[in-house]
């Protein structure tokens, strides 16, 4: 597409209906309520990027070092 096309395709006739993105129904918010509301609104519907799905690999982990070891036949030497 050419600029000049782009800039007839973004433009609407004057005789087109434009149906509303939003509508207030009741109360009278300022302009910037209604950009906030607008903005808000638009950046939910957009969806953005999927779930992670990267493989979580917990073999090895730090945390595995700091548990007690169970079931060795010294864990009971100094018990009650």
């Amino acid at each position: 597409m050419s600029p000049a096309s782009e800039k007839e395709s973004a433009v609407r006739e004057p005789d087109e209906k434009a149906t509303p993105f939003l509508t207030v129904v009741k109360g009278a918010p300022s302009d910037e309520e209604i950009a906030a509301l607008t903005v808000v609104l638009a950046s939910a519907g957009a969806g953005g990027e999927g779930p992670d799905h990267t493989v979580v690999d917990r073999w090895g982990r730090a945390t595995d070092l700091h548990r007690q070891a169970w079931g060795m036949p010294t864990s009971y030497i100094h018990r009650g």
